[in-house]
């Protein structure tokens, strides 16, 4: 077969094999940037956990230190307590 034969009819295909490559590429990049932004979603969440407790924390310190609370209260502080340890639960510790 001549090589002007041969390449008529290969080149659609190898046409075709760079596209593919080219859209492989992409989608590798699509995936790295959207492991990326998930990255830094999972950071920002871990920084609001951490700022939150460190609120609800320091809450509790100062009712603690007003005393006389109503049992409302101490129910309110008490299950405030609970969500925020479910939720500290779910967002693992950094490492040392």
């Amino acid at each position: 077969m001549s090589k002007l034969i041969r390449g008529w009819l290969l080149q659609p295909v190898v046409d075709q094999l760079h596209q593919l490559q080219r859209t492989v590429v992409m989608n590798q990049q699509e995936l790295l940037d959207r492991l990326n932004a998930a990255d830094t979603a999972i950071v920002k969440i871990g920084a609001e956990t951490t700022a939150l407790l460190q609120a609800i924390a320091n809450m509790q310190a100062a009712i603690d230190a007003a005393g006389n609370t109503t049992p409302e209260v101490d129910a309110a502080l008490a299950a405030l307590l609970a969500h925020a340890q479910a939720v500290d639960e779910l967002v693992p510790d950094a490492a040392p």
